[in-house]
């Protein structure tokens, strides 16, 4: 066993990691486009390099409040500045983010864990985040997105989500798609974007 402890491959919330780390370490500007309970956040903010600005986005003010407090309870550096916005991603995106030099944008999509499940991410406003969102990607800057096909909406948003991002121009942004292929269930799946 190595120092670093080994991830799980099949879970795709723990591949993207590896990406994560590594975009962390010179990172600018981040984006949890769906902070939920706040443990993405929480990753990111702990990985952060001083004078980092992470924004936190989320439909719903229990999930904002359930980051920030979970927030508070960490050491967190005090360059590190965050921004909590209560809005959809797609209005965040048009409306509170201007800065066009973004390293690092995430979505986990679906719907906020313990809490209702009948509000959900909408196929329609996370194709508009990600039209807004990806021009505002430094050269080489990723978006990750982890769908979930285990409940009928989340199959439908990850089969729309799959033929808008098959459509991008391939010129402007590298696009892949990572699954675990011998799980039942239906587990959660990574879209990567990488602007070129």
């Amino acid at each position: 066993m190595g120092v670093f402890p080994m991830i799980n491959i099949n879970n795709a919330v723990q591949f993207q990691h590896l990406l994560w780390d590594r975009i962390m370490k010179q990172a600018k500007i981040v984006v949890d486009a769906t902070c939920g309970n706040g443990h993405d956040l929480l990753y990111l903010v702990e990985r952060a390099k001083p004078n980092c600005h992470v924004y936190g986005i989320d439909i719903q003010e229990r999930a904002i409040q359930a980051s920030q407090s979970l927030l508070e309870q960490k050491k967190i550096d005090s360059n590190i500045t965050i921004t909590f916005l209560h809005n959809s991603h797609d209005k965040a995106f048009a409306e509170d983010i201007q800065e066009n030099s973004i390293d690092l944008i995430i979505f986990n999509l679906g719907y906020l864990p313990g809490g209702n499940h009948t509000i959900v991410t909408k196929p329609y406003n996370t194709m508009q985040a990600l039209q807004l969102a990806m021009p505002k990607l430094v050269k080489d800057g990723v978006i990750t997105i982890v769908a979930y096909p285990g409940t009928l909406e989340g199959y439908e948003e990850m089969e729309q989500l799959e033929y808008y991002l098959s459509s991008l121009n391939q010129k402007l942004y590298n696009v892949c798609h990572w699954k675990p292929i011998n799980q039942v269930n239906n587990p959660p799946q990574l879209y990567i974007i990488q602007k070129r």
